[in-house]
């Protein structure tokens, strides 16, 4: 046998073992990829809030923000966060994540939801016309009241206080405004009084604090409420914070506000939360009429309890690979990272047993014949038939005929000398059992 053609042979013989090695591990690491780690979805479903609302606002921006990393979100109006909190609950709508006020909910009702914590103020703005100055509740007695769409928190939130204040029954009327339709209703003079949520920025609030004849109300018993109401916080809009030249408000002005929550389902993909917690940081983080900067988002979730990977964000900051990665090259890096131990698990071993498998793949041809030739041995030693010289004859024969066919590789060729030298021995034991005979 030349030698390019034990070349080739050895060379088959290790692909023979290699090949299925590298098939299974392929198969090992695409299983693992795919459900180790799933990819994160493109596309996510965000339940915002009314037309014109500050939830409304917060959303596009966050579309805007996650749009940079090729993340596309779909945007759904609400009535607000109740609206928003059943929308999130029901596994059916195929929502993702929305914004759930502080107040709203309870960690039984919202099972398998998880807070991205807290990331903004909402205040609870009274807005009301005429020539004298409130500064309860109680005296809004007997007033046409707008105080939100059924299904928003705001109209939850103003009915609990007005109840609690003695001022939600007639002659008190109450309206079913949007916050559109309360804000132009109250221009025209068609309500008394608008009570909403909303952030500072809002253009409808905006639009309130600067009108004449329009007066926001000063809560001079805002931590009593907030004692009596946890969910709300005791918030002061400062002196000469929208106009500081002409003192515009000319006095600390006392607010009531729940905190809003960033709420997603516990099952979200990880990397997605920490782009949401980056966006939320974008937008939320610098300082504004009631807050200071950094003050949010913070971790700080009132009825659901916080996920895990914003309890490490707010510890630790984001993830080492987000951190120095594009998003998707960082979420490629992670799964690969997450594959390596079950691929090992599978793969290493396989490696270990490789020299051992090829050597006994090769070994294993001679086996039949070593088995036949000691077989033969043993009738010529024990049972010997000088009849039968010829058939012994034949049946060695067939054996050398049989390993001189044999391809193996060269560094087992020391198999075949040895095996020709067995051949060679029985072959001089039936020589003198012919000679006894004779």
């Amino acid at each position: 046998m030349d030698r390019k053609r034990i070349s080739k042979i050895s060379t088959r013989e290790l692909l023979v073992i290699l090949i299925p090695t590298v098939l299974i591990g392929f198969l090992v690491f695409g299983v693992a990829y795919h459900y180790v780690l799933p990819a994160p979805p493109r596309t996510l479903v965000m339940t915002t809030g009314m037309e014109g609302g500050s939830f409304e606002t917060f959303g596009e921006r966050y579309r805007t923000i996650l749009a940079r990393d090729q993340v596309h979100l779909d945007l759904r109006p609400s009535e607000g966060s109740i609206e928003n909190l059943k929308r999130l609950v029901d596994r059916s709508m195929a929502v993702d994540v929305g914004f759930v006020q502080g107040g709203t909910s309870s960690s039984a009702e919202a099972a398998k939801l998880v807070s991205l914590g807290g990331i903004c103020y909402t205040p609870f703005w009274v807005f009301y016309r005429g020539d004298q100055t409130y500064d309860d509740l109680s005296q809004l007695k007997g007033k046409r009241i707008s105080i939100g769409p059924v299904g928003s928190s705001v109209r939850k939130f103003a009915l609990d206080l007005l109840k609690a204040s003695r001022a939600a029954d007639p002659p008190t009327v109450l309206f079913d405004l949007t916050m559109t339709a309360s804000t132009k209703a109250l221009m025209e003079g068609k309500v008394d009084v608008v009570i909403t949520f909303s952030t500072p920025d809002n253009a409808l609030v905006q639009k309130l604090l600067y009108s004449p004849g329009i007066k926001l109300m000063n809560f001079s018993q805002a931590e009593a409420y907030s004692r009596l109401f946890p969910a709300l916080s005791h918030v002061i809009l400062p002196k000469g914070i929208l106009d500081l030249e002409k003192k515009i408000p000319p006095a600390d002005v006392h607010l009531l506000s729940p905190t809003v929550n960033l709420i997603v389902h516990d099952s979200l993909h990880p990397a997605v939360i920490y782009l949401l917690l980056d966006a939320a940081v974008e937008i939320h983080g610098s300082s504004g009429w009631l807050q200071r900067a950094g003050e949010f988002p913070n971790p700080k979730s009132q009825d659901i309890p916080l996920s895990e990977e914003a309890e490490r964000f707010y510890k630790s900051g984001r993830p080492f690979l987000l951190s120095y990665l594009p998003f998707w090259g960082a979420i490629f890096a992670e799964r690969a990272i997450r594959i390596i131990l079950p691929v090992a698990i599978v793969v290493l071993p396989l490696l270990r047993i490789i020299p051992w498998l090829y050597t006994w793949r090769n070994r294993s041809k001679f086996y039949r014949w070593y088995s036949e030739l000691k077989y033969l041995e043993f009738e010529v030693a024990e049972h010997p038939q000088p009849e039968r010289i010829p058939d012994y004859r034949a049946r060695l024969d067939r054996i050398e005929d049989a390993v001189n066919k044999v391809n193996v590789p060269l560094a087992f060729y020391d198999e075949i000398y040895t095996l020709r030298e067995h051949i060679d021995f029985v072959r001089g034991k039936i020589f003198r059992l012919n000679q006894d005979s004779d």
